[in-house]
């Protein structure tokens, strides 16, 4: 029982140390994850590593083909489009019912959040991994804010999970968002709608918000495609 529980903890750590690498863009798209080199890495069986990466296939994170194993997934311009609806879809309507159902202290947290985020520098991953890290926790926690008083469990979820695979989509395209776009104004934009319970006007901001990082993300992924012609 006691070797189970173990096992079962080291599988946690792994998935827990991969799902954060994969989501901060640490592995380039159709990198191998290879259950031999997990295990060197880790001093943990098969099995235990086998189980971590089968969960984070499951989530999106990660792709699995029969006998060729786990890799990290290379986002075509209509694979980003689909996620960017499901996320329209999906995260509008957390925000437009925790508009609708929140009470002060949902309300005071996305403040919070937003005060978070708008003093964490935004560092493109290349210049600096630990600093990258920091503002995309915080932006994850300002959006997980917005919708978390939806009233339901399992919209909740999927929006983490979409949210979560729409990152490493984000990550891995190399977008920080630069000149190209006013991330700083399209938060603050929706926080005070949020504030205000303008339930129409932050729900349309969700959308236009996931719209514009898909944009740039289909232009990377075509760019891409292109040099690598």
């Amino acid at each position: 029982m006691a070797v189970t529980e173990e096992a079962s903890s080291r599988s946690e750590s792994i998935y827990l140390d991969l799902r954060r690498k994969l989501i901060s863009g640490y592995y380039q798209p159709n990198h191998r994850l290879k259950l031999s080199d997990l295990c060197a890495e880790n001093g943990v069986s098969v099995s235990v590593v086998r189980e971590a990466l089968t969960r984070l296939a499951e989530q999106g994170l990660i792709q699995s083909q029969p006998n060729k194993g786990f890799f990290v997934p290379l986002y075509t311009p209509e694979e980003i489009n689909d996620l960017a609806f499901m996320r329209e879809q999906l995260e509008s309507l957390a925000v437009r019912l925790s508009v609708e159902r929140g009470n002060a202290s949902w309300e005071a947290s996305v403040v919070a959040t937003h005060h978070e985020l708008r003093l964490t520098p935004r560092v493109p991953a290349g210049v600096d991994v630990v600093a990258s890290d920091q503002w995309s926790r915080a932006h994850a926690a300002f959006h997980a804010s917005c919708g978390a008083a939806c009233g339901s469990p399992r919209l909740i979820r999927l929006r983490q999970r979409l949210y979560d695979e729409a990152e490493a989509m984000r990550q891995m395209a190399g977008l920080s968002g630069g000149r190209t776009r006013d991330v700083e104004g399209e938060h603050a934009a929706l926080a005070k709608a949020i504030v205000a319970r303008n339930a129409d006007r932050a729900a349309d901001l969700t959308v236009r918000h996931i719209e514009i990082t898909a944009g740039l993300s289909v232009k990377s992924a075509l760019a891409r495609g292109q040099a690598e012609r």
